[in-house]
C-alpha cells in the first residue's frame, strides 16, 4: 500500500509519501514546496509517485536537509526533471559524494541512497523571490542536518529534529546531547509551525518540541546516573525496563535500536 497526499499551509505545499508491503504505511516522509524551492526529495521506494507529483511544479532550486535516504533518495531524478541547482550544507555535500552504507531495514523501508556529487554547499541564507530562509545547523540525528527558518513568516522546516515527543530507537551514529543542544537552539526562535519531515506540527509546535527535549533530558539523566554507578549497557536496559523493537533491530543488524540510545548517552557522557 502507498500514500500520496498533499496539504497547503499558507504559501507552503506539503507532499506526504509512504509505502509498505502490507497495510497502511507507518513510516511517512514529507517533501515541501514553497516559492519555487523544493525541500528534500523523499525516498526511492516512492520514486515513481514522487516524480509524478513534482512534475507540474516550477522548481527553481532544491535543498537537501541531510543525507539520510528518506530525504536524498531522488536527488538526481528531481534535478534532471527540473534542471535546477541543488543545495545542502557543506558537510552534506561532502557526505553525499560517497554516502554511508545503510541497513537492510532502511533499504526495505525507504530504498537505496545513490551518491550525488554535484550538491552546492550553502550556508547562512537561502533566498527565494519572496522569502529568505535562514540555514540553521541542528546536528544530533545526523551530523550534517540543518533546518530552514523563515523569520518573517515564522515557518520552521525542522527536518528530523522533532519526529515525535518520544523516541523508540536511535541510529548508532546519533548523539543525544547534540540533539538536546539543537532543540534548545531552535527553541530560541519565534516559529508558529514546525514542518517536520515526518510529523508536521501545526498546533503548539514549541510545546511539542519542548516535550521531546524533556524526554531526551530525562532519558539522558537516568542512563548517565546508572553508568556513573558502574552498570553496563545491558544492565542499564534491564533496570530501566527498556524493550527493543526486535524486528527493527534484527532487520537493521543493530543499526536501529534502543540500545543505541543507551550507548549514545554513555558515549556523550564520556566525551
Amino acid at each position: 500500500m502507498t500514500i500520496n497526499e498533499s496539504f497547503a499551509y499558507e504559501a507552503v505545499t506539503g507532499f506526504k509519501f509512504g509505502s509498505q508491503w502490507i497495510g497502511k504505511p507507518k513510516m511517512i516522509s514529507f517533501v515541501y514546496y514553497v516559492d519555487g524551492l523544493l525541500i528534500d526529495t523523499g525516498h526511492r521506494k516512492m520514486q515513481k509517485q514522487i516524480l509524478q507529483t513534482l512534475s507540474p511544479l516550477t522548481v527553481d532550486q532544491l535543498f537537501i536537509t541531510h543525507h539520510h535516504e528518506d530525504h536524498s533518495g531522488n536527488i538526481a531524478e528531481v534535478q534532471a526533471m527540473h534542471k535546477c541547482p541543488v543545495y545542502a550544507s557543506t558537510e552534506c555535500s561532502q557526505l553525499m559524494k560517497s554516502p554511508p552504507s545503510i541497513s537492510l531495514a532502511q533499504k526495505l523501508t525507504w530504498g537505496s541512497r545513490p551518491p550525488y556529487e554535484d550538491l552546492i554547499a550553502k550556508e547562512d541564507v537561502l533566498q527565494t523571490p519572496n522569502y529568505a530562509f535562514q540555514i540553521i545547523p541542528i546536528p544530533g540525528h545526523a551530523s550534517d542536518m540543518v533546518a530552514l527558518y523563515e523569520p518573517d513568516r515564522k515557518w520552521l522546516f525542522s527536518a528530523d529534529l522533532f519526529i515525535n515527543t518520544h523516541i523508540g530507537y536511535f541510529l548508532y551514529t546519533e548523539s543525544i546531547l547534540q540533539q538536546i543542544e539543537s532543540i534548545n537552539r531552535i527553541l530560541k526562535l519565534d516559529f508558529k509551525v514546525m514542518l517536520c519531515s515526518h510529523n508536521p506540527q501545526f498546533e503548539n509546535p514549541k510545546q511539542q518540541l519542548i516535550k521531546k527535549r524533556d524526554f531526551l533530558n530525562e532519558f539522558y539523566d537516568k542512563v548517565a546516573k546508572l553508568h556513573k554507578e558502574g552498570y553496563q549497557v545491558n544492565e542499564i536496559m534491564n533496570i530501566l525496563k527498556l524493550q527493543e523493537y526486535k524486528l527493527v533491530k534484527l532487520l537493521s543488524g543493530g543499526h536501529l535500536s534502543k540500545k543505541n540510545m543507551v550507548t549514545s548517552v554513555i558515549r556523550d557522557f564520556n566525551t
